[in-house]
């Protein structure tokens, strides 16, 4: 099979910024989409830590979000989505890596995880007392931290949307989702942050099928997706049941 498959689904901002990334580049791919730890065993061998999203590019397997968007950086450099000067790289790969683990540990597990991905995909109580906690406590250190960070105008890494942009800005849709909101009095280089990267990156459009999908069965993301001229793949690895990954924290 020829182009490239990604498994993974655009419920996650970690399938997102790397369908952002394909699509600025021009890279046609089509998605074998499942609810998020509904992988079966196939899926379990390509993604030892049964996380997505999964990269094929005919017999190359790449896992992690990150992994990816650098091999595809690395094999098709145009149009980049790194900047050319060494030290803006490593700015935007930090941007990237602090997105991945420190925004995503409060943000993405703590906040949206609690809220949905817990209670719908195990069974796991709503923690609200615990929500609003990391709301009032770590969600505005870390905006905080943003807002150091958010360039004036433009984006983190040039006078176009990049990797950087893309990885920060993915995890605000599932901030939403899970009925939380940036204060852009408090925040408001972030918040124009937001507003551009959304705006100008095919983020906002991926973020719109993403918070349809939250509002179907797991069985009916397929004719969703090809209702909104999404590629499908014809066979999934979907399972039938959740299967905790072996660092899964919800």
């Amino acid at each position: 099979m020829g182009g490239l498959t990604i498994i993974g689904n655009h419920i996650s901002p970690f399938v997102r910024k790397v369908l952002a990334t394909c699509e600025i580049k021009g890279l046609p791919y089509r998605i074998d989409s499942f609810v998020p730890f509904f992988g079966d065993d196939r899926f379990a061998k390509l993604s030892p830590l049964r996380r997505i999203p999964v990269l094929i590019d005919g017999d190359v397997v790449v896992n992690d979000s990150s992994v990816i968007c650098e091999y595809l950086e690395e094999k098709w450099p145009q149009a980049a989505v790194l900047p050319g000067d060494p030290a803006a790289r490593a700015r935007s790969r930090f941007l990237d890596e602090y997105a991945d683990t420190r925004m995503s540990d409060v943000l993405l597990w703590k906040v949206f995880g609690r809220a949905t991905v817990g209670p719908a995909i195990f069974g796991v109580p709503r923690d609200l007392a615990a929500i609003q906690s990391t709301l009032a406590s770590e969600f505005p250190l870390v905006m905080d931290q943003l807002e150091a960070w958010a360039p004036g105008s433009a984006f983190a890494g040039g006078v176009s949307p990049g990797l950087a942009d893309l990885s920060v800005v993915s995890h605000f849709a599932n901030v939403r989702w899970a009925r939380a909101t940036v204060d852009a009095v408090r925040w408001p280089r972030t918040s124009a942050w937001i507003e551009r990267v959304e705006a100008q990156s095919p983020l906002g459009r991926l973020n719109a099928i993403g918070e349809k999908l939250l509002r179907v069965p797991p069985n009916g993301h397929r004719p969703v997706l090809e209702s909104m001229g999404v590629a499908v793949c014809e066979e999934t690895l979907g399972g039938e049941a959740p299967v905790r990954g072996p660092m899964t924290v919800v």
